[in-house]
């Protein structure tokens, strides 16, 4: 029974009997981990070595180990990708994800459509369309046999794709409510459309060579979800264990996540501390941390995978960087204590943990709220009036997030290029090939030379003796080798159409962004695409610390200081980025099942056109009906909140109003724009000492990494962090160290089943008990020890603690 697998063709039956027939010495060498391999007769246990017999402790020390060795590389490229069937499910999913993540956008409990959520909804679709529908005659078309990997695969991307809320959308919710400006409904659909793609546009040039093709680069947040599709579609007598596990993990996973989320709410954080000294505010800032701004969370142990997972999964974050986490968040909690009990930028006059502006003259008891909109005059910065209000201040905490990121981003990108710079080379391409290409032209004007479209049909994949380069050779690569790549003018048509879709609706949508500011803004993208991509390409960690910096850089160079024309600004020059990181992770995970790059690219901008229509539409809908409520800071509407669209329009203020009258040289934060710089040469002691004495392990210290952590925990739920840890040490420390076997069949597959069943939980759990499926389906359970928060509306912590944030 031969197999393709990583290796090779591999006959089990002739490996199996071969490993029965040499046992006694095979018992020597492989150990005991490896008994199982030839003692069973399950095919499955053999396959376990996939082609090298041995695994021992140090089998998956690399990134490109975990690609070669965990994820199959097997393909069959006579599979259908487009049939009706996964364009339909696809299309479907995408309609349902765009307009339920809008709706969640305005609910007051934020809920993510994940991409393993939508997987596993459209493998059940797939499968109940192969089983009922006929396949003779013409329903041949529509019924063309099993269901695929990659027509899940491809409806999966297509459906992820449009399950966002795109940061257009709240750009234009704001501009309604606080601005007055009413677009219509083509400048809004064509906005959200080109700020999107414009994203796509920049992993075409030049960003594939560096964060798509490398073996290092190989997307650990996407393990999971490509692990279960193997496994849901690979040969199921081989993968039934695999199944089983993921099948009993995902059904106690989502009937368990109900006792935390609302019979229990204990579980989210159980704090000995708070238990121990319930009236202590010091204990509570410190072990507190069940409730949003609660408290930074030491020691506490959280039983609820929707926040220890909140972010990403403990079971696939490299150790390298949980160790590097595990530095910062120590050090979050010296320099937060340090600075608030210091009293540094006056931080014991507001609460502890906040996001929002305060006035000066605030105190512990009478915390006042800064009010932004009464320093403006048609939405301009009036001198006079802010005279009046004075410069609000922030938390000491909050501004030691704020340096802590700009930290990490200047950090990034010296490590990036120290450390990575065989990655990134590629990416830099392009400079050489123009400086050969305006030599060729000084020397030779021919009309040859000007024939550039000729080099566009090279495989990009390949160096230019046509041979794959080392830092790309990966089983994966060489079975993708035979599909054809995306064509460099295609990305480039993205870029110009989006670009002039863009300029238009920015004067028609009256964004006070000058044409240079929009150049400006797509021109920073590409950088931070780079540097920022290979934190997330290699570690899973990044991306949101660049908001902040595109923020503040665009609140220094606007000629007049305009929150509107900030966010525009930030949409372009932040979303962009993002558009880029999820292109990059869906060409990775269609490189992982063997999707063709033409028809993961397709997936893509389908699902983004899909998402564009049924996000702007849901986003004018919810503000016409319920344009009040969204503008009330008090508003208690269990089915809508307004909380997020006013965030980001207070983040709109101040940094696009208030960032010289805060941040500049002798004002009271200058400390957070000069970080930035600061963080540049953070690597360099590191790097000089990893030259000096190459084994002490000082490349294993990741400052961009270590020192955004420092300022991790300014928001939110902060009990699961202890937990967190322990899940990520056992399972990429223990397991993958000591156990490889086991790690390699059923870590990732675990991880995908827990997330997945926690998040289906979570999204039944919203509609039928917590509101979101209209009036009257909210349901507390009954106000007990357990639950305090409960219907009751006091300020009480689930875990016991001191309620510290009285305003």
């Amino acid at each position: 029974m031969p197999i393709q697998g990583a290796s090779g063709v591999i006959d089990y039956e002739a490996e199996l009997k071969s490993l029965k027939s040499n046992n006694t010495n095979k018992e020597k060498s492989l150990g005991k981990e490896s008994e199982i391999a030839y003692k069973s007769d399950d095919l499955q246990e053999v396959d376990i070595q996939f082609g090298e017999l041995v695994l021992d402790k140090n089998e998956f020390k690399t990134n490109r180990d975990i690609v070669d060795k965990i994820v199959d590389s097997s393909d069959d490229p006579t599979m259908q990708v487009w049939t009706v069937r996964s364009v339909v499910i696809g299309g479907g999913l995408a309609i349902f994800g765009g307009v339920l993540q809008c709706m969640f956008y305005f609910k007051p409990q934020t809920i993510l459509v994940s991409g393993v959520f939508l997987m596993l909804i459209a493998h059940v679709l797939g499968e109940l369309w192969y089983k009922f529908i006929p396949s003779k005659g013409w329903l041949r078309y529509i019924n063309p046999g099993p269901w695929n990997k990659k027509e899940l695969t491809f409806a999966t991307i297509m459906a992820g794709s449009a399950s966002s809320c795109a940061l257009a959308i709240e750009v234009l919710a704001v501009q309604k409510l606080w601005y007055n400006s009413s677009i219509n409904a083509g400048v809004g659909i064509f906005i959200t459309f080109s700020s999107q793609l414009i994203g796509y546009s920049l992993v075409g040039l030049g960003l594939k060579k560096a964060l798509l093709y490398p073996s290092e680069m190989f997307y650990p947040n996407s393990i999971p979800l490509v692990t279960t599709i193997h496994t849901l579609h690979n040969n199921k007598e081989k993968t039934k264990k695999q199944l089983k596990v993921f099948y009993w993990c995902f059904l106690a996973m989502f009937l368990y996540e109900i006792i935390p989320e609302w019979i229990f709410p204990w579980l989210i954080g159980v704090s000995i501390p708070c238990l121990a000294a319930p009236k202590s505010s010091v204990v509570s800032r410190i072990f507190g941390g069940t409730n949003g701004n609660e408290g930074l969370g030491l020691l506490s142990f959280c039983f609820d995978w929707n926040y220890i997972a909140s972010t990403a999964s403990p079971l696939t974050i490299p150790l390298t960087a949980t160790v590097n986490n595990l530095i910062g968040y120590f050090l979050c909690i010296i320099v937060f204590c340090g600075v608030y009990y210091g009293n540094v930028w006056k931080s014991k006059n507001f609460p502890f943990l906040s996001q929002s502006l305060y006035y000066e003259d605030s105190e512990p008891g009478n915390y006042l709220v800064y009010n932004q909109t009464a320093i403006l005059t048609n939405n301009i910065l009036d001198k006079e009036k802010l005279a009046q209000e004075g410069v609000p201040y922030m938390t000491g905490t909050y501004v030691v997030y704020l340096i802590a990121t700009n930290l990490s981003v200047g950090a990034t990108i010296t490590h990036m290029l120290l450390f990575n710079r065989t990655e990134l080379a590629p990416a830099f391409y392009w400079v050489t090939s123009l400086k050969n290409y305006l030599r060729n032209i000084k020397s030779v004007f021919t009309l040859e030379t000007l024939k550039f479209w000729k080099n566009m049909d090279k495989d990009p994949r390949l160096n230019s003796d046509g041979v794959l380069p080392d830092v790309y050779n990966d089983a994966h690569m060489r079975a993708m080798l035979r599909y054809k790549e995306v064509p460099a003018w295609w990305y480039g048509v993205t870029f110009v159409l989006s670009f002039m879709v863009a300029l238009v609706c920015l004067y028609k949508s009256d964004s006070g962004l000058p044409w240079y500011m929009l150049i400006f803004a797509m021109a920073l993208s590409y950088p931070l695409t780079l540097f920022l991509g290979g934190l997330v390409a290699i570690f899973g960690f990044g991306g949101t610390q660049m908001q902040t910096v595109v923020q503040m850089i665009g609140g220094f160079s606007m000629p007049k200081p305009s929150p509107l024309a900030n966010m525009y600004f930030t949409l372009f020059g932040y979303n962009s980025v993002g558009q880029a990181f999820a292109l990059l992770n869906d060409l990775k995970l269609g490189y992982y099942v063997k999707l063709p790059p033409r028809d993961t690219f397709a997936a893509q901008m389908i699902g983004t056109v899909i998402g564009a229509i049924f996000n702007y539409i849901m986003m004018n809908s919810i503000v016409d009906s319920q344009f009040d409520l969204l503008k009330d800071i008090e508003a208690t509407s269990v089915i809508w909140s307004g909380q997020n669209v006013q965030q980001y329009n207070t983040q709109g203020i101040a940094w696009g109003v208030l960032a010289k009258e805060m941040f500049t040289i002798g004002k009271t934060y200058y400390m957070v724009p000069l970080s930035l710089v600061i963080g540049l040469g953070l690597p360099l002691p590191f790097y000089f000492a990893h030259r000096l004495r190459p084994t002490w392990g000082f490349d294993n210290i990741k400052t961009p990494v270590l020192v955004w952590y420092i300022g991790w925990l300014c928001v939110g739920v902060n009990s699961s962090i202890t937990t967190f840890f322990i899940a990520a040490f056992v399972s990429q420390f223990y397991l993958r160290k000591y156990k490889p076997l086991y790690f390699k069949k059923y870590n990732y597959i675990v991880a995908a089943a827990l997330i997945g069943g926690c998040q289906v939980a979570i999204f039944i759990l919203s509609f039928t008990i917590f509101g979101a499926g209209g009036p009257n389906t909210t349901h507390n359970f009954p106000r007990w020890w357990g639950n305090l928060n409960g219907a009751t509306g006091k300020n009480e912590n689930f875990d016991h603690c001191l309620f510290t944030n009285n305003g």
